[in-house]
């Protein structure tokens, strides 16, 4: 691979020093390896873009006005090559950020003055006598022992591993913050993933008849069959409801800022209720519960319900306000709007691990909406070409 390949590489996946952003630029200043970098770019684009439904001449086309016709983003004010601003866009799309709306749109340069970072793996537990341990990558190995369960922290998820049966049961939880996920292996072998401002309490062994934790904000669960010993999840919304579960993968979503609980059947089988309400779910749907309405079902869009746990946003005709709901929770900041924004609705894929500029400015060049920055708090505008 040679320094120039190397350098874009680290480029693409946000590894690359202070220095080394230097070289690449003084490279691509001086004209060196052009014909390297073109390739490069162009192997990425045509190979790191999600699916979008379009037919291949339609996306070769894409390809080239991308190419071609973006406008210079340069790292120096005084950037005399498009070079590197086709990297750019090549990096964008070698990491996840894809946005269309069935038209070729070439980005205008967006002032926004934001450098809010991405969430990531960060949480707190919190033990049976109320005292809490950061989770994170200063508490690694064996953490605690609560009942007869050792809790083991890798970083990036917590095992509690009981070394035989138990019958010595207290009480913890973990809790993430807005910025913050995190994973869990239960005692019975179950895993959950818990997105950002959400909670799981759960017993650190399941001795009786049943199994049960209890959530709030978003959770996906893999439970361990045990056809003899149902797994219950107690749900805390807006509404509460309950889940009952054999051996499943599904996700939940109970944010208090969210009109609906959403529980997602990924496959297996589940029952939800909700007093005297409940309905039974086939793998691919969704049922939710709507305050006082009781319970809907209808076909999931599974990739849009699960993109979160695989590190990704992903947007079928979404409101900008539910997007910015989402972007809320994950870069902790603090949303209001301006003006009406009722028919912005957008379709998309982008990184979680984009910071938050780089994300606004794609959004931005929809020219659907655009957005003020002041601190950690944003501002939504509808798009007006004057500003």
């Amino acid at each position: 691979m040679t320094v120039i390949h190397q350098l874009l590489e680290k480029y693409r996946l946000g590894t690359i020093s202070t220095d080394e952003l230097r070289q690449l630029q003084t490279l691509v200043e001086e004209n060196v390896g052009e014909k390297e970098i073109l390739e490069d770019i162009l192997s990425t684009l045509h190979q790191g873009a999600p699916d979008s439904g379009w037919h291949s001449a339609e996306h070769a086309h894409l390809v080239e006005q991308i190419v071609m016709d973006t406008p210079v983003m340069p790292i120096r004010s005084n950037s005399r090559k498009w070079w590197l601003a086709a990297a750019c866009v090549a990096a964008i799309f070698s990491t996840g950020i894809y946005w269309y709306q069935h038209r070729i749109i070439t980005p205008t340069p967006y002032p926004v003055h934001l450098a809010m970072m991405p969430g990531g793996n960060k949480a707190m537990l919190v033990l049976a006598d109320g005292s809490t341990v950061p989770l994170d990558s200063a508490n690694l190995g064996q953490i605690a022992r609560q009942g007869d369960a050792n809790i083991n922290n890798n970083g990036e998820s917590l095992i509690y591993d009981n070394q035989g049966p138990s019958t010595k049961v207290v009480y913890n939880s973990i809790v993430t913050p807005r910025g913050g996920q995190y994973q869990l292996g239960l005692p019975d072998g179950s895993r959950v993933w818990l997105n950002a401002a959400s909670s799981i309490r759960f017993p650190t062994a399941f001795p009786g008849k049943e199994r049960r934790v209890e959530i709030t904000g978003e959770a996906y669960f893999q439970i361990a069959a045990d056809p003899n010993k149902p797994f219950l999840v107690d749900i805390k919304g807006n509404d509460s409801m309950q889940v009952q579960v054999l051996g499943t993968s599904f996700n939940v979503m109970a944010y208090t800022d969210e009109q609906e609980i959403a529980t997602t059947l990924e496959n297996g089988a589940v029952k939800l209720l909700h007093g005297s309400a409940q309905t039974v779910l086939q793998p691919g749907y969704t049922g939710t519960l709507t305050h006082h309405a009781g319970f809907a079902t209808a076909q999931a869009d599974l990739e849009q319900t699960l993109a979160w746990k695989e590190g990704k946003f992903r947007f079928r005709n979404t409101n900008i306000q539910t997007i910015m709901r989402q972007i809320s929770r994950w870069y902790d900041v603090d949303i209001s709007y301006e003006g009406d924004l009722s028919d912005v609705d957008l379709t998309g894929i982008i990184s979680r691990r984009e910071n938050a500029a780089s994300l606004l400015k794609i959004l931005s060049a929809t020219q659907r909406v655009q957005f003020e920055t002041t601190n950690n708090k944003i501002r939504v505008k509808p798009y007006n070409p004057e500003q």
